[in-house]
């Protein structure tokens, strides 16, 4: 008598026995947390369609993490953010690992950039050996490796034409909705007036910069009538945005984007010129004529006692600088030490946003001095050049190929001059949004190389 079989489940069997059991645990999960498990099948639906279409998974990032807060019913912060990046970081190791190598990755095709990412979290991991609160420390640094893996995914993406356009009219779409849905609910700051809400005025307005140029270049470049008509109702909504959120430090920047449109325009440049001697009228008429003397005297207001504390806050970095140049306080560390340089001989005109609110250095490049020193910041400095240099020199290349992937290009560029200035205002290094514009610049340079020339006529 022989013994039976045993019992084997094909790969159909299998996936509906899984399917059942997840459906099974996320039924009974609802009977006790029905807004988890809502939140579950919402997450197992997006999982599907993330691993089939990583594409559409980073688009869906870009626009869901654009405000820093969701709206009403989806206001759940940053759990957002979490769960949708680990499912993206999964996808991309999975379609990775499936192409048997036939895919774009950052370490083989830009290794300088690739080390001077893996420098900079490197040092920062290291910073624990000397840094005071470990606690600090630990969160910047989990800030800091996803964004870096954000970077490594949406190169890997965006290495086709249609991927690269698709998640750049993404992060249009997520400008657009965070900036038309706090101006039509009136979510605006009840001591300052500023737009706010879904976001820190300061840091959406420089978010708001690559938007505004992109949709620009897009608008005055000679495209089809549908994308024009759609880039300029972006730069509509936006720029009256951008105007009510009243950065100063976003201000400077768009100023500092403007003089390189005229600069890196290219094909562009002269219906850019006229675009901005344009708005330069419009917005020159407005402060005179019409902006409430609230609005003029905060713009107008460049002293120190009207620097919000910035002032101070810069006093400290360098001299914290100053005393640790080589290595720093150790990440996330400045909010730590800020109180130890209060009690010195520095005149400080708030004492309590130091001792009590412990605010951050509200400058991008000095707080990362102060903390990871010149290491640290050489290796920032190094992210951000290499990829702006290949990205400004593939203009070029594109332009030569007859490609309309420039004029998106140029937009990035210029918008990242801009972004990367205001910077300089307020701490914005782990922002997943430049993260995802470097990743996007990677990717320009790489679509140039293989862009074929087109025949002379």
């Amino acid at each position: 008598m022989t013994a039976p079989a045993p019992l084997t489940l094909g790969p159909e069997a299998r996936a509906w026995l899984v399917g059942i059991l997840g459906a099974g645990l996320i039924g009974a999960a609802a009977v006790y947390e029905p807004r988890k498990a809502a939140f579950a099948v919402v997450l197992v639906a997006v999982a599907i369609v993330v691993f089939r279409r990583l594409t559409l998974g980073v688009m869906a990032f870009v626009v869901l993490t654009f405000p820093a807060d969701l709206p009403g019913s989806l206001g759940v912060g940053a759990t957002v953010a979490k769960p949708l990046g680990v499912i993206l970081a999964l996808a991309w190791i999975a379609q990775v690992v499936a192409a048997h190598g036939n895919v774009r990755l950052l370490p083989r095709d830009y290794p300088a950039l690739n080390w001077a990412i893996v420098t900079f979290v490197a040092v920062a991991a290291c910073s624990a050996v000397w840094a005071t609160d470990l606690a600090l420390l630990e969160y910047e640094w989990k800030r800091l490796v996803q964004v870096a893996i954000l970077l490594y995914v949406v190169y890997t993406t965006a290495t086709s034409e249609r991927s690269f356009r698709a998640i750049v009219w993404a992060y249009l779409a997520g400008s657009l909705l965070t900036a038309g849905y706090s101006i039509l609910s009136g979510s605006y700051a009840a001591a300052s007036g500023r737009l706010s809400g879904l976001f820190d005025p300061n840091t959406f307005a420089a978010e708001l910069i690559p938007a505004i140029c992109i949709s620009a270049l897009l608008l005055v470049t000679p495209r089809r009538a549908r994308v024009r008509a759609v880039a300029g109702l972006v730069l509509g909504v936006d720029l009256l945005a951008f105007a009510l959120t009243q950065s100063r430090g976003g201000l400077v920047g768009l100023g500092v984007a403007l003089g390189a449109a005229i600069i890196l325009g290219g094909r562009a440049r002269p219906r850019l010129v006229v675009g901005i001697l344009l708005l330069l009228a419009i917005a020159g008429s407005y402060y005179v004529e019409y902006a409430p003397a609230k609005v003029k005297s905060r713009l107008s207001n460049v002293s120190a006692q009207g620097s919000s504390g910035r002032s101070d806050e810069w006093n400290i970095a360098i001299r914290m600088f100053g005393d640790h140049p080589i290595l720093g306080v150790g990440l996330g560390n400045y909010q730590a030490i800020e109180p130890d340089y209060a009690a010195r001989s520095i005149d400080l005109q708030f004492v309590n946003y130091v001792v009590q609110d412990r605010l951050v250095a509200h400058n991008t490049y000095l707080e990362i001095a102060a903390e990871l020193g010149l290491i640290g910041l050489a290796a920032f400095l190094g992210i951000l050049g290499f990829t702006l240099v290949r990205a400004t020199g593939a203009l070029a290349q594109l332009e030569r190929a007859g490609s309309d992937l420039e004029f998106y290009g140029r937009g990035l560029v210029i918008g990242m001059f801009g972004l990367l200035t205001a910077y300089t205002f307020f701490s914005a290094q782990y922002e997943k949004q430049l993260w995802l514009l470097l990743g996007l610049l990677a990717a320009l340079s790489t679509l140039a190389a293989t862009a074929e020339p087109e025949p002379r006529r």
